[in-house]
């Protein structure tokens, strides 16, 4: 009898990459993917718990299936960080859950998902990895893949910010040898890759043995498997001459920064422990700015912190404007239980993190406006990914900054191809060029 699986996942590129994992380990096992959570007998949802909305959708979309589960048995499994931080309450919460597992319950899913079918639950899986065994699930390519992977090279975080549930959700850094990733990035240009992404809470941390992270993009550059390495995400913290030396030099590598800067006033930063001050943060960028050509750099920003008053807010303000990020997330804080903010008052009134967070998106839009129109009228390597969700007559590819570029078709070649495309147009948030050769 045919067994099915549905996978919806919430957060962050690392869930989106447990998620593949999961299905791979479920395919090998003898299960099929379900196209829709209706024709599925397991569905599992992947949580995250780094801010309260995204929690919250997790919880709501596996509560939607408890009919199905009355109605024709389907096993329901809530994954993931919520999964972790929450552990035996969720099943007292929500006793229709048949399994609760955390991140490193990856590589158990399948023995997980058998006992579910032989009605053997619930089950709560919450083991963390450790140095010793790391837990990490190689890929095994058995098809073609996307032309852009994601490929983990560590997990966990050993920073504690004050605001930050991860290295309660994902525990404590370990890394991956070179060796293997070596090998995953090899078997993935093999199977059509022509980009990976690297993935850790903070790969500036990624050590094997004496090597660290630049050591790593040295040795994928040297391998030559794949056109473009890309990675996400730097703690400014741990930011080193020799990484910002790395991207500048490495052909391979793209000219792509993600720094998270968090806030602007060095008074929140230290409630934030986040390591450095805004002085600091900024000298990093100006560093990268100078000696990595075209460089785009974005982050990620937090309104109305605990005690973030006016003057903190108006510091942010200037370091954003200071810094010229060519993209942002931006949130209103909300706190994270078991976090070392939710013991403080969550002072902040929501009509006051709404304003202070419409005025710092204005402003990041403005910044990100201004990026777009220099681009105007120059050309880029572009890599075609495929049609384009905006006019399926076009096509669309990422330059290496990470700009999504919209392009007509004729000429363009086949996906996967790298194309010079010269930029003629800033259409609100959106690039528009022309092919002018293949690269």
């Amino acid at each position: 009898m045919t067994r099915r699986f549905f996978i919806r996942t919430f957060g962050c590129q690392m869930n989106e990459h447990d998620s593949d994992r999961m299905a791979q380990l479920l395919l090998e096992a003898g299960w099929e993917e379900a196209s829709e959570p209706r024709r599925a007998d397991l569905i599992l949802v992947n949580s995250c718990s780094v801010r309260a909305k995204p929690e919250h959708k997790a919880l709501s979309e596996i509560g939607r299936f408890q009919a199905a589960r009355r109605s024709r048995g389907v096993r329901l499994v809530l994954a993931g960080c919520v999964a972790q931080q929450e552990g035996a309450a969720l099943l007292a919460k929500a006793p229709y859950l048949d399994a609760v597992i955390g991140p490193d319950a990856i590589g158990r899913i399948a023995a997980i998902a058998d006992s579910l079918k032989e009605s053997k639950g619930p089950v709560l899986d919450l083991v963390e990895h450790t140095p010793a065994d790391p837990g990490f699930v190689p890929l095994r390519c058995t098809g073609r893949v996307g032309l852009s992977a994601l490929v983990t090279i560590m997990k966990g975080c050993n920073n504690f910010c004050s605001f930050c549930v991860v290295p309660y959700a994902r525990g404590r850094e370990v890394s991956r040898s070179i060796s293997d990733i070596l090998a995953e990035v090899d078997a993935l240009a093999r199977a059509g890759a022509r980009e990976v992404t690297l993935l850790g809470q903070n790969v500036n941390s990624f050590r094997d043995g004496a090597a660290g992270f630049a050591d790593l993009l040295r040795s994928l550059d040297r391998q030559g498997a794949v056109e473009r390495i890309r990675f996400t995400t730097s703690h400014p913290k741990d930011l080193s001459d020799d990484l910002i030396a790395a991207i500048a030099e490495l052909p391979r590598v793209c000219e792509h920064l993600h720094l998270p800067l968090q806030a602007g006033s060095d008074a929140v930063l230290r409630r934030m422990n986040r390591g450095y001050g805004a002085a600091h943060f900024l000298s990093l960028v100006e560093r990268a700015r100078k000696h990595i050509a075209s460089v785009s750099v974005t982050t990620d920003v937090i309104v109305g912190f605990p005690g973030e008053n006016e003057s903190d807010f108006e510091q942010t303000l200037a370091v954003v404007e200071k810094a010229g990020f060519e993209q942002a997330y931006s949130f209103c804080y909300s706190p994270r239980p078991g976090t070392k903010a939710s013991e403080w008052p969550d002072d902040v009134p929501p009509t006051e993190k709404k304003r202070r967070l419409d005025r710092l998106q204005r402003l990041l839009s403005t910044l990100e406006q201004k990026a777009l129109e220099r681009m105007v009228g120059r050309s880029y390597e572009v890599l075609f990914e495929g049609a384009s969700r905006r006019d399926p007559s076009c096509g669309t590819g990422r330059t290496r900054c990470n700009w999504v570029v919209n392009f007509p078709r004729p000429n363009a070649g086949a996906p996967g191809a790298l194309l010079s495309v010269r930029i003629i147009e800033a259409r609100g948030h959106t690039l528009w060029g022309e092919v002018r050769c293949e690269g």
